[in-house]
């Protein structure tokens, strides 16, 4: 069970987003809330924090960026926003996010292998975070991004093999045949120019652990 919380400022999208997740994966138990002030001061243990941002993160003049910051303080988050632009994709990673979903290309299904993902300790970039002119090196190395093609079947792969689950194990849980399973990890190794599917949990981990010693040495 992962519990997620929500945050959310509009009644009609938050309930859309904790119903459809209820509904997707019934492991995950959803608590939603108003403001990231509400969820603060909430008793319940959350794993990750969905943070529904309704403006470009980077000209919301520092509000989301503190939201994200006093988030963090209780659980990983993951951005929503309609706006898929480098710039707010850039100033989420900055202010701290493990993951950055554009609403408006990213189908229901997809966000819970992402939700997976990034709490088995990966980071989710979209394609539009990773035009690695745009973005500074010390968030983003070569070594370490994750590639921006993925497909839904390997970033739900990718999740699992990061929780060093066997090829039996993640097929049975994804519902696809062993020999599937290989074929994605295969595709994965590929895409990452990785040996071995033990270099691909090692470079999701350090391109999180990357993300935040830039994050938390930008803030001293």
């Amino acid at each position: 069970m992962i519990s997620i919380g929500v945050v959310d400022q509009h009644s009609f999208t938050r309930g859309c987003i904790t119903r459809s997740l209820k509904d997707f994966d019934n492991d995950l138990e959803v608590t939603s809330f108003t403001t990231s002030e509400d969820c603060l001061l909430s008793a319940k243990a959350l794993d990750l924090i969905l943070y529904h941002a309704h403006e470009n993160v980077h000209q919301s003049n520092g509000t989301g960026l503190a939201s994200i910051g006093k988030l963090l303080e209780i659980a990983p988050v993951i951005v929503l926003s309609a706006a898929d632009s480098p710039e707010s994709v850039i100033e989420a990673f900055e202010g701290g996010a493990r993951g950055y979903i554009p609403t408006a290309t990213t189908p229901a299904e997809l966000v819970v292998e992402i939700i997976r993902l990034v709490r088995a300790g990966g980071t989710f970039v979209p394609p539009s975070g990773l035009q690695l002119k745009r973005i500074p090196l010390k968030y983003l190395t070569p070594r370490t991004t994750t590639n921006q093609h993925f497909t839904p079947r390997q970033i739900a792969v990718l999740g699992h093999l990061t929780q060093g689950k066997a090829n039996k194990v993640i097929a049975y849980e994804l519902a696809m045949s062993e020999s599937t399973v290989k074929v994605h990890i295969r595709n994965i190794m590929k895409k990452m120019n990785a040996a071995n599917r033990t270099e691909v949990a090692c470079r999701i981990k350090s391109f999180s652990d990357t993300l935040s010693t830039g994050v938390h040495s930008n803030g001293d």
